[in-house]
C-alpha cells in the first residue's frame, strides 16, 4: 500500500468514528501526507510506558501507524529526556494529534476559503497543512509555536508541499497580532483566553481551543460578540492533547511548595477515590481550581489522591478501605472544601456531560463557567 492508499483508509475510519462529515475536509486528510510531517515518533515500551521508543521511517510499521487514527508523539522534553536501556526516559512536550480529533475541530470551527486563520501550535504542521489545503490560498493562514525548531522543520514541510503560510514563532498567546482573524484554533491546550488572542478574534468571529489544563482539559468554541465579549459552549467528552508552554523548550518546574510536615489535617471527604477517574467531575473541579494537577499513587498499598496548584499549595487524601477519608492540606486555597463541594452539586445534578457547561469571557477578561445558561454562573476565574 501507498500513503494515499493509506490516508484513504484513514479518511474512511474519521467517517465511521463520526469525526469526518465534510467532503472537502475528507479531500484535504485524503490529500496531504501526514508523513512528510512526521517523520519519527516515539511510542512507549510494552513493559515500561515511562521508557519511550523512537519508530523512524525505516522501522516495519511506520507508515501504519502515521496513517491511523492515534496521537503520535514526536518529541520529548529536553530537560527530561535520558537514556533508558534501548529507549528514553522523559516527559514528551509535543506530539501529531490524533487525525479525528483535529478534523473535528476543524468542521466545528467552520473554516471557509475566505477566512484568515490563526492556527495556535504549529508543531509538526500537519493540522496547517490541512488548514492550508482547505484554504486553497494560504497567505490566509497563521501559524504560530514557541518552539523554533517546530517552526523551521513545519515550515520546511509546509514549503515542500507547496504551502506558504505566515510562520512565526512566538507565543500565540501573548503576542500582538497586526490583523484580526475570523477563526482561531489552538492544537494545544490553554489555561485561559489571554487579552491578546481576545483582541485578535473578528467580531462574529469563532474560536476552538482545548481548555483548563492540565486536569479537565474539553473543547470549547467561543463567538466573538460586542465589546470583546467571548461566548459559547463546551463540546461533549475529554480531549487529551499537549498543554501550551511558555518556554521554548520545555514545561516549567513544578511549584516546589510546603512539605509533608507542613501539611494540617482539614477533615474528611465523602469524594470517593472513583471521583478521580471521572473526566467531566475533574473538569468542574479545574473550573473552581484554575491550574490544578492531580497526582496519583499508593502509599502503603492505600490509595493517594494529591491535587496541586500552581504555587506548590496541595492537599492530599488516602483512601483506606472501610474508613473515613481523612484530607491534609497545606495553603490557603481550601482544597478539600472546594472538593466537597464540587461533588456534591456534581451530584445533585445528576453528573451532567461536558455540553452543558458553557462559557463566558468578559470584555475585562475574566472567565465565567456557566451551567446551561450564561445567567446561571458557577464560578468565575
Amino acid at each position: 500500500m501507498t500513503w494515499r492508499d493509506r490516508a484513504r483508509d484513514l479518511a474512511a475510519t474519521l467517517e465511521k468514528t463520526g469525526d469526518l462529515h465534510d467532503h472537502r475536509w475528507r479531500a484535504a486528510v485524503e490529500e496531504v501526507p501526514r508523513h512528510e510531517f512526521v517523520p519519527a515518533f516515539y511510542l512507549p515500551g510494552d513493559d515500561d510506558p515511562g521508557v519511550w521508543h523512537r519508530v523512524g521511517v525505516d522501522h516495519d510499521g511506520y507508515l501504519d501507524a502515521v496513517y491511523t487514527d492515534q496521537t503520535l508523539v514526536t518529541y520529548l522534553d529536553p530537560h527530561t529526556a535520558a537514556n533508558a536501556g534501548t529507549g528514553l526516559a522523559g516527559v514528551p512536550s509535543s506530539s501529531s494529534t490524533r487525525p479525528g480529533l483535529v478534523v473535528r475541530m476543524l468542521e466545528t470551527l467552520g473554516v471557509e476559503a475566505h477566512h484568515a486563520v490563526l492556527d495556535i501550535g504549529t508543531a509538526t504542521g500537519y493540522q496547517a497543512a490541512l488548514i492550508a489545503h482547505r484554504l486553497n490560498a494560504s497567505g490566509r493562514l497563521t501559524t504560530a509555536d514557541i518552539d523554533p525548531l517546530f517552526t523551521t522543520h513545519a515550515q520546511a514541510a509546509l514549503q515542500l508541499l507547496g504551502y506558504t503560510p505566515e510562520v512565526v514563532t512566538c507565543d500565540a498567546t501573548t503576542y500582538l497580532w497586526s490583523e484580526m482573524f475570523d477563526r482561531i484554533i489552538s492544537g494545544c491546550a490553554l489555561p485561559r483566553i489571554t487579552d491578546t488572542l481576545r483582541a485578535a478574534l473578528r467580531p462574529g468571529g469563532r474560536l476552538i481551543a482545548p481548555l483548563m489544563p492540565p486536569l479537565g482539559c474539553a473543547l470549547v468554541v467561543l463567538t466573538a460578540e460586542d465589546h470583546g465579549v467571548l461566548e459559547g459552549r463546551f463540546l461533549p467528552g475529554q480531549v487529551a492533547v499537549m498543554p501550551a508552554r511558555q518556554h521554548p523548550a520545555s514545561y516549567p518546574a513544578p511549584a516546589a511548595g510546603p512539605g509533608v510536615t507542613a501539611a494540617t489535617i482539614t477533615g474528611t471527604s465523602t469524594v470517593p477515590v472513583e471521583a478521580f477517574d471521572d473526566p467531566c467531575f475533574l473538569f468542574l473541579l479545574a473550573g473552581h481550581l484554575p491550574g490544578v494537577d492531580l497526582q496519583t499513587g499508593d502509599g502503603d498499598t492505600v490509595p493517594v489522591r494529591r491535587l496541586v496548584m500552581p504555587d506548590g499549595s496541595w492537599a492530599e487524601g488516602r483512601f483506606a478501605p472501610h474508613q473515613p477519608v481523612l484530607w491534609r492540606e497545606v495553603g490557603d486555597h481550601r482544597i478539600r472544601r472546594t472538593l466537597n463541594r464540587c461533588w456534591t452539586w456534581y451530584l445533585q445534578h445528576d453528573r451532567p456531560a461536558f455540553d452543558r457547561f458553557g462559557l463566558t469571557i468578559t470584555s475585562t477578561g475574566t472567565h465565567r463557567l456557566w451551567f446551561d445558561s450564561p445567567n446561571h454562573v458557577l464560578t468565575s476565574f
